[in-house]
């Protein structure tokens, strides 16, 4: 009994025990925590669409403000509700799936601080979505204004096709980047970048708690895997650091991706040596780069 107790708890390698049962008591309260915030705002977007929506397409109904009519514009204010509501929605879910917890980032920082190093969560896929969805607003607020427009029927019907495109990507790729390319990362110098994803089960089994965490370390992209010299170099640093080669389940997401990274797993125990262990694997290939 005494051994199950002791192995449900993390010795972290900065001298924190912390029990594992509370990472995973955290993580349920953050999903938790999220609930209102994406019941809102579904039901506000269910409201517009069933409630405001069907008012706005009644001529000469609704407010009027200095000549303008929602009616007029309703495509503009229909695609603003949606993009908005259907972006932060899936901001949110980033956010709640991700398996950070406060007693975890914060083992995690206090290690990464010990080696003279700064954590930084990288969130760019807000502004990629401010700039694309601004255009948006921007093309149909003019069409429905009168400024743009075709007489044309075949450039008319090809532009409406290319708009159609523009608007689903405008959505599309901010969310993308979300899931795939904001992430906590640790800045080194230069160029380079490590980024840190922990990974632990969530389910109530107590079998499950035997494997604990673990913590993926990924470096930026260093190189693209056609070069041939680079990827042996690439090749000949892994295998001399024991790191993960890319065909492994660790680092399946970037199976298909154009770049090399290096890549490393630790968990809370080992932390520091396994991240070292691919800092050194970055300086390594740094200076024979450089040379």
């Amino acid at each position: 009994m005494e051994d199950n107790k002791i192995s449900k708890n993390i010795d972290f390698e900065n001298g924190e025990d912390i029990s594992y049962h509370q990472i995973k008591k955290e993580y349920r309260k953050k999903m938790i925590k999220f609930l209102p915030y994406l019941t809102a705002i579904l039901i506000i977007i269910v409201i517009h669409f069933s409630l405001i929506y069907p008012f706005l397409l009644i001529p000469g109904e609704g407010a009027t403000i200095t000549g303008f009519s929602p009616y007029r514009f309703n495509i503009t204010i229909n695609w603003s509700v949606f993009s908005v509501g259907a972006f932060v929605i899936f901001y949110l879910l980033k956010i709640a799936f991700m398996r950070v917890t406060p007693s975890l980032s914060n083992s995690i920082r206090n290690d990464i601080s010990n080696l003279g190093f700064i954590i930084q969560e990288k969130r760019k896929s807000w502004i990629l979505f401010l700039i694309l969805n601004s255009i948006s607003v921007l093309i149909l607020f003019l069409i429905e204004f009168g400024i743009i427009s075709f007489n044309n029927a075949i450039i008319n019907m090809a532009f409406k096709v290319i708009l159609i495109i523009y608007l689903f990507v405008s959505i599309l790729v901010p969310i993308l980047w979300r899931f795939l390319y904001d992430r906590i990362k640790i800045v080194l110098k230069d160029k380079y970048h490590i980024s840190i994803k922990p990974y632990y089960k969530v389910r109530k089994s107590y079998a499950e708690d035997l494997e604990l965490i673990g913590i993926f370390l990924t470096s930026n992209k260093i190189t693209n895997r056609f070069n041939k010299t680079k990827k042996k170099l690439y090749r000949q640093i892994s295998g001399d650091r024991w790191l993960p080669r890319e065909k492994k389940s660790v680092v399946s997401k970037y199976k298909l991706s154009p770049f090399l990274r290096f890549y490393e797993f630790s968990t809370p125990k080992n932390f520091k040596n396994q991240f070292l262990n691919i800092v050194l694997a970055l300086q390594e290939w740094d200076t024979n780069v450089k040379n």
